[in-house]
């Protein structure tokens, strides 16, 4: 039997029956119990006739039963579609559609969504309901399980299985389905363990995000492969999260730096002791040295920061940047995974020199088969077996990466190309602004002017001139911006994560 995921579970219930494998908002689960469970539901879906490669929607915010129908899924073949649960009824309906889901698993609280789904999806032959009492036209999904067995199921799965079904790009265009296999998840898993050394069989983590997203599934996966303890909660809630870090001696977090403010800020209001924790990855975002000081000295006294570059194709880890590490400037993402290559190149796909930007390509196990249903997007995307991932970065010369910007957020102006995320990143050392971001504007003379749109730290009376000002001291004079929006929040992805450009681009950006 090749090595697959759901083996990769079923052997640390092997290895590890009486330990705390998964907890969520109500329950914990020893891994023994918790495969007895998965087993159960594996048997249910070939009761039901469902077979290997057929693609299956999950609605569901975190929760065991969403877990154990992962695990079961990859036992039987299945090949997941986690739908986004805060997504809009068009957003949920087009991911279903545009996979040929047949069968929809829904947590309760979402049973509405799931009976106006009926009417928009015709191809859905079978609903499925988990945590409580279910509507009348779906099955319930523990009394499937009370129906079958527990031992372990047969299977011919092999390494280059379908395993996943999610959604990318959504931030710049119409989201894409990416095809994740047992063997590209299985190689970030190993490359995380190995060079990060976590997860361990000692090691627990709360993740804040739901685990629809490529970054909170990978990271349930590689915990469930090493024996570690996985907590995954209904909703980020800074106090509540805090409270499970101290209570349950958690020895990991993920976050940004959005996530961080709002956890200092928690944590401020009542210390809690947060010594277990030992590392923490910061993600998704630039983070000032002044807020990762503050993070040191009064979120994870005991942590040490892990940095990293990631996107779903690559499933998704691709660099990381280790405590020891020392690159030449503030702000890299580190270096390539041992089983991954990452080059820069130009339009032509040819190296660049150190310090030159360019797109960064990436090649290896861990990254993903295709877009679902999409063979010019996916040869347009891996051309000449490379991942173009349409973001730009540099090399210097001790090997380390930086991510500059997106390909598809940088700015013509006057001939010359501005990078967004430069301007982002001095707009985040204003004392008076909360967040910043940059996006390009139409103009009839320079091809596209730099507007910024602004949070401002309240009563602070921040004003346009004030943000130019500030740019003009620490940008050449071609990067400052033109123009500046003052907004009470920007909108994101879920839980703090990618700010919308698309929907900023709609609202800001006409002249």
């Amino acid at each position: 039997m090749e090595m697959t995921l759901g083996e990769a579970f079923a052997r640390s219930a092997r290895k590890y029956p009486v330990k705390i494998a998964c907890m969520d908002d109500l329950h914990r689960l020893t891994y023994e119990a918790m495969n007895r469970r998965v087993n159960r539901w594996a048997h249910a879906l070939e009761g039901l006739g469902i077979g290997k490669g057929e693609r299956v929607a999950t609605l569901s915010h975190n929760c065991i039963p969403l877990m154990e129908v992962y695990l079961g899924n990859l036992k039987r073949g299945l090949v997941t579609v986690p739908l986004n649960a805060r997504g809009t009824l068009d957003d949920i309906q087009f991911q279903a559609e545009n996979t040929d889901c047949t069968t929809l698993i829904f947590e309760k609280d979402f049973s509405g969504k799931a009976e106006e789904l009926r009417g928009r999806l015709p191809q859905i032959r079978r609903f499925i309901g988990m945590g409580g009492d279910v509507p009348g036209f779906a099955l319930n999904y523990e009394a499937l399980l009370e129906e079958c067995r527990d031992d372990e199921p047969v299977n011919d799965l092999v390494e280059d299985d379908e395993a996943f079904i999610l959604f990318t790009g959504g931030t710049t265009g119409i989201p894409k389905g990416a095809i994740l296999t047992h063997k590209s998840l299985l190689w970030n898993i190993i490359s995380v363990t190995t060079e990060n050394h976590s997860p361990t069989p000692e090691d627990k983590t709360c993740y804040p995000m739901q685990i629809y997203h490529i970054a909170a599934l990978s990271r349930f996966l590689a915990y469930m492969y090493a024996g570690g303890t996985f907590i995954g909660t209904k909703e980020f809630r800074p106090e509540a999260y805090l409270d499970v870090v101290e209570r349950e001696r958690i020895t990991f977090v993920v976050g940004n730096p959005t996530i961080w403010r709002m956890l200092l800020e928690a944590n401020r209001k009542r210390r809690r002791d947060t010594s277990s924790l030992k590392r923490w990855l910061s993600t998704q975002g630039f983070l000032h040295p002044d807020l990762k000081e503050e993070i040191e000295r009064d979120l994870w006294p005991e942590g040490q920061l892990y940095g990293s570059y990631a996107l779903t194709e690559a499933s998704p880890a691709v660099t990381v940047l280790k405590p020891t590490d020392t690159p030449r400037e503030w702000g890299s993402v580190g270096r390539p995974y041992m089983c991954t290559e990452v080059r820069i190149v130009d339009e032509e796909d040819h190296d660049r020199p150190v310090g030159e930007e360019g797109e960064i390509i990436v090649r290896g196990p861990s990254v993903f088969k295709g877009y679902y249903k999409n063979p010019e997007e996916t040869a347009r995307t891996l051309r000449g077996g490379w991942l173009h991932t349409g973001d730009v970065g540099k090399y210097d010369d001790l090997g380390y990466l930086y991510m500059v910007d997106r390909l598809k957020d940088m700015i013509k102006t006057g001939g010359l190309n501005v990078y967004c995320r430069e301007i982002e990143e001095v707009l985040s050392r204003h004392p008076d602004i909360v967040e910043g971001v940059i996006i390009g504007v139409p103009n009839p003379k320079w091809g596209e002017s730099i507007r910024a749109i602004i949070v401002p730290r309240p009563g602070s009376g921040l004003t346009e001139e004030s943000v130019v000002k500030h740019c003009r001291k620490h940008l050449a004079s071609y990067k400052k911006p033109t123009s500046v929006v003052f907004v009470d929040e920007l909108p994101k992805g879920t839980f703090g994560g990618k700010v919308l450009k698309r929907v900023l681009r709609e609202k800001y950006g006409k002249p």
